[in-house]
């Protein structure tokens, strides 16, 4: 039996049982429940001693009662559950609040927190007394009954699983053993005796139940590799996936293109189909995890309130691998640098799984071959496009507990092996040379072919600075907000300071420092083989004066060999 008829018939059994019991626990029985149960039949083998028991009594009931059963139950119910002619304190009152709580009433914490775990499932309470509240045993049986009838459907499984565990662990299981003793002790009748080893050995037993189908459905996700998803299909994973993920692609907008007519830009998308594959995007992904405006904190004249994140669910970017190369890249600049986290960065930034998008061919401004980032194992899903689908390779287990029910198959993402383009790497071994670098007549032709826009820095994956800004709501009002916008090194304020002096007082600066930090500081600066720059070639399609970084990085390096013939020819006279 595969795992998914597994589950569908176990879940399929246990939601029966826990509906009977709850029915039991909700009102007085009648006659129809006592002739429907007298049907039923009850397994013998591998069960616990409590629940062979229970069975034991519930048949023992069902061969000696007499034509006055449903009013002795009535009087029993009464009793047992509303303290109804018992003595003081010999009743078993059927709320989880009464058993866990110090001073044993009702509306105590677990009310709350059961209440809580109800709304989070958009679900309220119906069908029963209005006296009754959330944590009350039925309700909980229910819940679990619900939790069953969920699993059957849903396709995060392991989450669900998950979910039943939890609450089992930590209500149901946490004061219903010691509630059906008192209810075996407290009841006259073999029939409510019966019942309360039922509940008790069963919720004992479905701890083991589920135990055992968390473990099945973990090994299958776990050697789960991958699998072919049509295109309905995939939208409906989209539908199941939303209520945990906010899913950001490259989606094409109408107008506003760069090399194309339309705009293509990463945004929230609904379906599958809205994923632009045929063009490059304008823009990298940075911005769902990077907001291009994002509020730090707001401000009275007696406080300040540091910002929370709006949607608390995770984020999934389709990105390519350049983009997730840059993802990387803006990591170790907000996250790795000089000891320090950026706390604004990282509140999203942990939110993040990456599904990538394979690219076999690339496109006319792409030299990601040269800086290394054509390839990445950095992903949670792979996913190749085809004609009337999706191959999905999958390495997270979360993730793949959405695609237990579609079509295995084999497929391992690919990468691109050349690109039209080749860029060589500058070589900058010492400060000496970076600063000769630095001096070469070379940068002055940008002084008039650039016109500070700044478009590349944001069309750019890694570039990262920001300004700060405060908004104030009113004239006069010292209240408000601080924000961080993007920003960029090419614009020819960027560097002016209160005085209006600047560090770098042309375009041509400007461009020295972008191309050098992209292929010397970064590197420099935190080591290892890569550089900040990761060859998608967006800042080429962007700039409006066609300023090709390509080129200039090649031509830096041409500058750079001509500087050692010199030198060498310094030498030899």
């Amino acid at each position: 039996m595969d795992v998914k008829s597994e589950v569908l018939t176990m879940m399929t059994g246990r939601e029966n049982l826990y509906n009977l019991l709850c029915r039991i626990y909700k009102k007085e029985v009648d006659q129809k429940l006592l002739d429907n149960m007298k049907d039923m039949v009850f397994p013998t083998d591998g069960m616990n001693p409590e629940l062979t028991e229970g069975y034991r009594l519930l048949q023992e009931y069902f061969e000696t009662t007499g034509e006055n059963a449903e009013e002795d139950l009535a009087v029993d119910f009464a009793k047992v559950f509303l303290s109804a002619g018992a003595s003081q304190g010999m009743a078993a009152f059927p709320y989880e609040s009464v058993y866990t709580s110090r001073k044993r009433i009702i509306l105590q914490e677990a009310w709350e927190q059961v209440s809580n775990i109800y709304a989070t499932k958009g679900l309220a309470l119906e069908d029963v007394p209005p006296d009754f509240m959330e944590d009350h045993i039925a309700c909980e049986l229910e819940y679990m009954a619900y939790l069953c009838r969920e699993a059957k459907q849903t396709r995060n499984l392991l989450k669900n699983l998950q979910d039943q565990q939890e609450f089992l662990e930590q209500h149901l299981l946490k004061w219903g053993p010691s509630f059906c003793e008192d209810v075996y002790n407290y009841s006259d009748t073999v029939f409510y005796k019966a019942v309360a080893k039922i509940t008790s050995g069963f919720l004992k037993l479905d701890q083991e139940i589920l135990d055992s189908l968390r473990e099945s459905a973990e090994n299958i996700l776990e050697s789960r590799r991958s699998c072919f998803v049509s295109n309905d299909r995939m939208d409906a994973v989209f539908e199941q996936l939303k209520e945990k993920y906010v899913i950001y692609a490259p989606k094409r907008f109408k107008g506003g293109g760069m090399k194309h007519a339309n705009l293509i830009r990463y945004a929230k998308i609904e379906s599958i189909r809205e994923i632009e594959m045929d063009e490059q995007s304008d823009f990298s992904p940075k911005e769902a995890y990077y907001p291009v405006s994002q509020t730090m904190l707001y401000f009275t004249e007696e406080e300040v309130l540091e910002s929370a994140v709006k949607d608390e669910r995770d984020i999934l970017v389709f990105a390519r691998p350049c983009d997730i190369n840059g993802m990387n890249r803006l990591d170790t600049i907000f996250l790795n640098n000089g000891g320090k986290e950026d706390l604004y960065y990282k509140r999203l930034r942990k939110k993040v799984k990456i599904a990538m998008l394979e690219c076999l061919t690339g496109w006319e401004d792409c030299f990601c071959v040269s800086m290394g980032t054509n390839k990445t194992n950095n992903y949670s899903l792979a996913v190749r496009f085809e004609e009337d689908g999706l191959l999905v390779e999958i390495k997270d287990k979360d993730l793949a507990s959405y695609f237990l029910e579609e079509e295995d198959r084999e497929f391992t993402p690919e990468f691109i092996a050349e690109n039209e383009k080749k860029v060589r790497i500058p070589e900058i071994t010492n400060r000496e040379t970076l600063r000769k670098a630095s001096e070469l007549k070379f940068w002055e032709q940008f002084d008039e072919r650039c016109i500070g826009c700044g478009g590349c820095n944001t069309v750019c994956g890694t570039c990262s600075c920001f300004d700060t800004v405060d908004i104030i709501y009113k004239e006069g009002s010292q209240e408000g907000e601080r924000k961080r916008v993007w920003s960029s090194c090419m614009l020819e304020n960027f560097t002016e300071t209160a005085g209006g002096s600047r560090a770098r007082k042309t375009n041509g600066a400007n461009m020295r420092f972008k191309v050098l930090h992209k292929f010397y500081d970064y590197h420099a600066r935190f080591g290892g083989e890569e550089q900040m720059c990761v060859g998608c070639g967006r800042c080429d399609m962007r700039c409006p004066q066609d300023i090709s970084f390509y080129d200039t990085v090649n031509g830096l390096c041409d500058e750079l060999d001509k500087m050692k013939e010199d030198t060498a020819k310094e030498v030899r006279e």
